[in-house]
């Protein structure tokens, strides 16, 4: 009798303190700021009597199942949520939201006694298969509070509901206490004796019930370990690896659930991208690290696509998604990996350039622009009366501006040179800090110099690394003419100076040429239906202007040591983005330009989010034909341009012929050899059509390799680089000595299959694989380019 009422009242305790467990755990998942270990209430200890201890166990084994049910059954439930690998080497273990130093710590606390109130409410098999199916290892070491990562695969649908926190940590618990251990192991017959198998507790080889440790690590995926095991590098390791099995299930279940639509678009590699702003340390997947290698390679390309806003209805709010619709519109992602010999280490990191623009977009709906022309083809989904409203300038934002076209090293601006400068076609640089990438201000040129007067600008800045000197062109749209202007920023004159003028008519102008005594700049030809009146009520360039067939190309020679323009070229309608390099002769004094040709901008078109974005249905982006235009007798040319008073239509013709046979875009040489004779580029293709694999509907619409070429020997094969269903960027060289093709080639590949992204290391000289390094992200494909500082 005493021993019944002994039992009777531990399990009123115990069920009390239950059903404070579960309070507690309800308060905790609102508020995070509970420590899951303490919010398990501590059991009433029992007699310490044969006989009581006999009868509550026997109790205890009778009741467990249901109990445990119980609990578990009446959890709140929630979507579950990642938590990001970036922080999860700072967060070794968490448990309903707060830090814990050691899994064992928890482990070892004493477990409360579980109510026995209710048995019919679930049965324990379906008990058992809600805790196998529901006790997920990503929830339960993330608070319910931490904010959704986003993720290149995150979906627009809500992921399956699952437990908070709390209750599976107090779930987890409840297993590994001793009442169920108890039920696991009892001796009872009959219907009873199968209940409390269904909820035993798993065995070892030897026989003997498993450790607290070992459960959660059964439950969790992390093995059992102790401090005097491993160190603390190790368990780091270790827990990083589990988190990242963890992250690739989520993922493979968000693939899953996507719609056909959402899933081309991740394999398109046009979503949004994630931002790593602390270093981490990239896992090599094939290789190894490249002998001497040091030094750090900056990539700039698109990182927001799409970007959801609030629209206010009468009795609710709905979510639309503004996208840009050209990638050359996009938001800017800068990535910087570094490479350190001495640790044999790569580390990765990446930021967003331009949150404020994205706030923007979000208070108002689309894109609101500065300058007329400021897109290349997007709508902005604003009324004509928000072209009356005064905008801010670039400086007052230091991520207000989207500078995503090219990247200039260590370029002297606002009183230092230690720094990266991003650029745009519109006037704007970006001054980034070259060590955490953290935008340091927005500028305009004519903020630099008073003299420096145009709305658009050559995004591809030139640079002469002996004299230090870098140079861009301006051009001031009128509405009958365009001026355009040469200037040059230097260490010497950091407030720069105006080079030369020149009146023609407004154009898109990429790149231009630059030797040691010249500049060149191709003006290509385009027409505007009403002048300038159209591109000052336009946002975007290719809306208008039209290219025009019908008119030549022009260069323009422009000395550096005069500050004049010497003469001008004429050749047959063309249009290019980019020069591969410019060599002067002095012998013949003459100028040789190479050059990627197309017959007319239609790549600018091709590169139409909603173009890529359907990579089975969409037109292949065209690779260009690269041709040598040689200027010839520039000196007589100059006098004869002098007499006639600069008069177009005498000008001499400029020579062309065609270099390469095969088709490629974003070429790169040798560094060292910038303004001098060089033989090998280095560039990217259609790797079908550089074989020659040529078949109906080639699928794919970016370039899918990258190839080595010889421009003084056509004859040589070219060495090919690619990988199936992966696009990689723009090759970056980087030389070990003097000899031209004796270094490495960097590129970093989007793999459309894993919707991941990877770096890739080539030796320059054998094209061979020396390195593949993978990514902690994907990183949306891109026509944007890289740079590599030492």
């Amino acid at each position: 009798m005493t021993a019944g009422i002994t039992d009777s009242g531990a399990v009123q305790n115990g069920q009390k303190a239950t059903m404070d467990t579960a309070k507690k755990a309800n308060r905790r998942e609102g508020s995070g700021r509970e420590s899951s270990a303490e919010a398990v209430a501590q059991p009433e200890e029992k007699p310490d009597t044969s006989a009581t201890e006999n009868a509550s166990s026997q109790s205890a084994a009778d009741n467990a199942p249901s109990k445990v049910s119980t609990e578990i059954k009446s959890a709140p439930l929630h979507s579950t949520e990642e938590a990001d690998p970036n922080t999860e080497q700072e967060r070794p273990e968490t448990l309903g939201g707060e830090l814990v130093d050691d899994v064992s710590s928890i482990a070892d606390e004493p477990m409360p006694a579980v109510s026995a109130d209710i048995q019919s409410v679930v049965s324990p098999g379906e008990t058992d298969r809600l805790i196998q199916s529901q006790l997920s290892p990503v929830t339960s070491r993330t608070s319910s509070k931490a904010p959704a990562a986003s993720h290149p695969l995150e979906s627009h649908e809500q992921a399956p509901p699952g437990p908070s926190p709390a209750t599976m940590a107090s779930a987890i618990l409840m297993r590994d206490s001793d009442t169920v251990r108890a039920s696991g192991s009892g001796a009872a017959g009959g219907s009873g004796e199968s209940e409390r198998t269904a909820f035993s507790t798993p065995m070892q080889a030897s026989g003997s019930p498993l450790s607290s440790t070992s459960m959660r690590a059964l439950y969790t995926g992390i093995s059992e370990a102790t401090d005097d095991e491993e160190d603390s590098e190790d368990r780091q390791r270790r827990l990083f690896r589990a988190a990242e099995r963890r992250r690739l299930d989520k993922e493979q279940m968000q693939q899953n659930n996507m719609s056909s639509d959402e899933l081309e678009i991740l394999r398109s590699g046009l979503s949004n991208a994630r931002e790593f702003v602390k270093p981490s340390e990239l896992r090599i997947l094939n290789g190894a690290f490249p002998d001497g290698l040091r030094g750090s390679l900056f990539l700039l390309g698109p990182g927001q696509i799409d970007i959801k806003y609030n629209v206010q209805r009468e009795l609710e709010q709905a979510t639309r998604v503004f996208t840009y619709g050209n990638i050359m519109d996009a938001l800017p992602l800068l990535t910087k990996i570094s490479f350190d010999p001495a640790a044999k280490t790569i580390t990765h990191r990446s930021r967003l350039l331009a949150k404020q623009a994205a706030g923007r977009i979000q208070m108002e709906h689309g894109v609101n622009t500065k300058v007329p022309g400021a897109l290349y083809l997007t709508n902005t989904n604003q009324s004509v009366l928000s072209k009356f409203i005064p905008k801010a300038s670039h400086q007052a934002m230091p991520e207000g501006e989207c500078c995503s076209q090219d990247i200039q090293l260590f370029m002297p601006l606002q009183g230092s040179s230690q720094n990266i400068v991003c650029t745009n076609h519109v006037g704007a640089l970006q001054n980034i800090d070259p060590v955490d990438l953290r935008p340091r201000s927005t500028v305009e040129y004519k903020s630099v110099n008073r003299a420096f007067k145009g709305t658009l600008s050559c995004p591809h800045m030139q640079h002469d690394s002996n004299a230090r000197e870098h140079f861009t062109v301006l051009q001031d749209v009128g509405f009958r003419s365009t001026t355009f202007s040469v200037i040059c920023i230097s260490e010497a004159q950091p407030e720069g100076y105006v080079v030369a003028s020149f009146t023609a008519q407004a154009s898109i102008v990429h790149s231009f040429a630059i030797t040691q005594d010249y500049v060149v700049v191709p003006v290509y030809p385009y027409d505007s239906p009403l002048g300038g009146i159209s591109y000052r009520w336009s946002d975007s360039l290719l809306e208008t202007l039209s290219f025009d067939h019908s008119q030549p190309v022009l260069f323009y020679v422009i000395s550096r040591e005069y500050r004049r323009v010497q003469c001008v070229y004429r050749a047959p309608t063309f249009f290019a983005l980019h020069q591969i390099n410019a060599v002067q002769e002095t012998a013949t004094d003459s100028v040789a330009i190479d050059m990627v040709t197309y017959e007319d901008d239609a790549i600018l078109r091709r590169l139409q989010t909603s173009n890529l974005r359907k990579p089975s249905s969409a037109f292949p982006v065209p690779a260009g034909v690269v041709r040598r235009f040689q200027l010839n007798g520039i000196t007589m040319e100059a006098s004869r341009y002098a007499s006639t008073k600069g008069n177009i239509s005498l000008a001499p013709p400029a020579h062309s012929r065609i270099l390469l046979n095969e088709q490629v875009e974003l070429c790169q040489i040798n560094p060292m050899l910038a303004m001098y004779p060089y033989t090998f580029v280095y560039a990217l293709g259609h790797s079908e059509i550089l074989r020659k694999q040529l078949r109906p509907g080639i699928e794919g619409a970016l370039y899918d390799c990258i190839v080595k070429l010889n421009v003084n020997d056509s004859s040589a094969p070219p060495l090919i680089w690619s990988r199936a269903h992966c696009y990689p960027s723009e090759p970056v060289f980087v030389p070990k000595n003097d000899q031209e093709d004796d270094g490495y080639i960097l590129s970093v590949f989007f793999d459309s299959m894993r919707i991941t992204s990877c770096l890739v290391v080539l030796d320059a000289a054998t094209f061979k694989e020396l390195l593949i390094a993978q990514l902690p992200t994907a990183i949306p494909v891109s026509f944007g380019h890289g740079k590599f500082a030492i």
